[in-house]
């Protein structure tokens, strides 16, 4: 089968798995913390006094601005720990779903339920890097 190679992928060997893996791009999605956080903020304008008019400016559901800020219950704590991730792939592990189920959490078991998560995140990050 002939054609271009994907991601720009310069070889002429035959592209295996483990190159298609390599030369994937990490692409940094937007992380639920930061957009709770950017709600959070407009609703503090004095402009802005329900979940509605937030919702209204982003065009979602009052529920789903209820749902983002619910993020924020979150322990200080694993707040600053994942605005501070750089890996991309740690960074994309975090998604609002897991994110919501801890934020259920009291806090020292939102904590240690992080920390099983980060220690889980990092050892699916070497997976995917070692194929």
């Amino acid at each position: 089968m002939q054609g271009q190679p994907p991601y720009g992928i310069k070889t002429d060997e035959r592209i295996t798995q483990k190159i298609l893996q390599e030369s994937r791009p990490r692409v940094r999605r937007p992380s639920p913390i930061e957009q709770a956080l950017t709600y959070a903020r407009i609703l503090n304008e004095p402009s802005v006094v329900s979940k509605s008019q937030v919702a209204q400016r982003f065009g979602v559901s009052r529920a789903r601005v209820s749902q983002m800020l619910n993020l924020l219950d979150l322990d200080n704590t694993i707040l600053k720990q994942l605005t501070s991730i750089e890996d991309v792939d740690e960074h994309n592990f975090f998604t609002e779903h897991r994110l919501r189920s801890l934020a259920m959490m009291d806090g020292n078991e939102q904590l240690a339920e992080f920390n099983r998560l980060r220690q889980e995140s990092r050892r699916e990050t070497r997976l995917v890097q070692a194929l």
